[in-house]
């Protein structure tokens, strides 16, 4: 079988899990940032001057595309014999792909301020920290992980582009449903030997290995509360003092 249908970890199996195909900040990584920068400068302009029928139709389009090429690439771990429970759409960029294409369906308030709370963040961090250092550029997995990213990041900025406003009065119930996929992750990683949204082991994410660093690895949980909800005050606090002054 071509290098070019290799996941993650058949590659980690072949070459050591530090194995790195390309560098952090590196050529390769750059061109995917700038890249990536493009696409949502590109497409919140687009998305501002178009007729609200015709954002309907990218929601659309872009829901569906998301779900697509995460279905084309479980197809190929099927394929290719190098399916196994690890690569289930279980991490929450993964799950935020079905989010996107509910809201294509069905937007609401909700579903909105999960994409910008959790899916926008979620997408940008591992676009600025791939886990996939180890699969090259002319690798299928790679070329899809990075679109996919780019693609979850670019629907929660054409909402705001649209002139969706987050709103922190949803806040409790956004991360309330964080919590409730977390309880059920939990004990799945426990069956399944995985490692889904890094709940059961800090390596992997540069989030968690630097809440490692200072609380230590039976503790690093406590370090990724502290991060998501200075993340959450960042997120949505200017919101809601430029609600204050409208409304005053």
């Amino acid at each position: 079988m071509s290098e070019f249908w290799y996941t993650l970890y058949t590659m980690q199996d072949l070459y050591g899990k530090d194995y790195e195909s390309f560098s952090l900040f590196g050529r390769v990584h750059l061109f995917w940032l700038v890249l990536s920068v493009f696409i949502w400068i590109l497409g919140a302009f687009l998305y501002h001057r178009a007729s609200e029928k015709r954002r309907r139709t990218w929601r659309a389009v872009l829901g569906t595309l998301l779900v697509l090429l995460e279905c084309s690439r479980q197809l190929t771990n099927v394929v290719t014999g190098q399916w196994e429970p690890a690569v289930m759409p279980l991490h929450l960029c993964s799950i935020n792909i079905f989010v996107c294409a509910w809201y294509s369906i069905h937007p609401t308030k909700l579903a909105g301020n999960i994409l910008y709370a959790l899916c926008l963040p979620a997408a940008i961090i591992a676009l600025l920290s791939p886990s996939w250092l180890a699969l090259p550029i002319t690798n299928f997995f790679h070329i899809s992980s990075e679109l996919l990213h780019i693609l979850l990041a670019l629907y929660p900025v054409l909402l705001l582009a649209g002139g969706f406003r987050p709103d922190i009065h949803e806040l409790p119930k956004v991360l309330s449903c964080l919590l409730g996929v977390c309880v059920i992750i939990y004990p799945l990683n426990k069956v399944l030997d995985t490692n889904f949204m890094f709940l059961n082991d800090p390596y992997g994410n540069i989030i968690t290995v630097a809440c490692t660093a200072v609380f230590g690895e039976r503790f690093y949980l406590i370090g990724f509360a502290v991060i998501l909800f200075l993340l959450m005050l960042i997120l949505y606090l200017p919101w809601w003092i430029s609600g204050r002054k409208i409304s005053s």
